[in-house]
């Protein structure tokens, strides 16, 4: 499965009513709606070094302070879900140090975080610093996972093939596990994420940049209705739109870490699930950016 985090330890979320006080207004906003809250992460980059800095951004740096606005929403998240590269080139061992304690703060404060695999993570370093040999794999090689709470399911894949190589894939055994996954979960809308961007046939004498297997996956999705949307990172950019021949939305997150544009904003994203809908909202980094507080909806209708 992906790296699931525990908690560290299980003391109450910040206090109560103290920290609903001093959340700012739009996490407070969050409480009022009474509507599940899930936090999106993709696109970390950690380093062994904390303070190393790429294309203008100190990776470390901008964890920690994603993390610190995710304490200060006032209420608990059902998880915090990291979408692929974790790590910032090719996954050393020691990357996943600096990164467990840069999350720390969310698990003691009793947050599960949930991690899948990037194309700059390298799976081997990736489980020896973050699970247990004894963790189950419902797919011989991958790490996938369903999340099922009162309103949704999410269904995380691993798109990595070969580290720090740009293409990702799913390979038929994990297609397999997704199909049979959502046949037999329950009747909630669903959320499908992976770390890799579909894309369509690649032109002649090109390289494929994202999942290799879009196709396919999409045919497996299209037999089942409760699928929504599917989420991705990988290109480092906040963008919403439809696949075509679905209908499923197409959410792409921002990088926490830097961005390819410097025009694009990096950051993070709350999702609020309620019965009818699940918002989606960008908290960029930057709050002078345009699209800081964007917001998607995806209706389940």
């Amino acid at each position: 499965m992906p790296i699931t985090l525990p908690p560290l330890t299980r003391r109450s979320w910040i206090k109560g009513s103290l920290a609903a006080a001093l959340a700012p207004s739009w996490a407070r906003a969050v409480d009022a709606a009474n509507a599940e809250v899930w936090v999106l992460f993709s696109d970390t980059h950690i380093a062994a070094d904390a303070k190393l800095e790429a294309r203008g951004a100190v990776m470390g740096d901008n964890l920690t302070r994603c993390v610190n606005q995710v304490l200060k929403i006032g209420q608990k998240p059902f998880g915090v879900l990291l979408n692929g590269d974790v790590a910032y080139l090719d996954g050393q061992q020691e990357d996943y140090s600096t990164f467990l304690n840069l999350i720390a703060p969310l698990r003691e404060n009793a947050i599960q975080v949930h991690c899948t695999l990037g194309n700059h993570d390298d799976r081997k370093h990736f489980i020896g610093a973050m699970t247990s040999p004894q963790d189950p794999r419902p797919v011989e090689g991958k790490h996938v996972e369903l999340l099922s709470s009162a309103t949704m399911n999410w269904v995380l894949l691993d798109s990595l093939l070969e580290v720090n190589k740009t293409p990702g894939e799913l390979g038929p055994l994990q297609l397999g596990w997704l199909d049979r996954t959502l046949a037999t979960s329950a009747d909630k809308p669903t959320v499908v994420m992976a770390h890799h961007n579909p894309h369509g046939p690649v032109p002649e004498g090109k390289k494929p940049g994202g999942l290799t297997d879009s196709d396919a996956m999409f045919a497996v999705l299209a037999r089942h209705k409760k699928v929504k949307a599917f989420i991705y990172g990988h290109t480092h950019t906040w963008e919403h739109k439809k696949h075509e021949a679905t209908g499923i939305h197409l959410i792409n997150l921002p990088p926490v870490a830097y961005v390819f544009n410097q025009e694009r904003p990096n950051g993070w994203v709350i999702a609020r699930a309620t019965a009818d809908k699940l918002e989606l909202e960008l908290r960029a980094l930057n709050p002078a950016h345009d699209q800081h507080g964007e917001k998607v909806e995806i209706v389940w209708g």
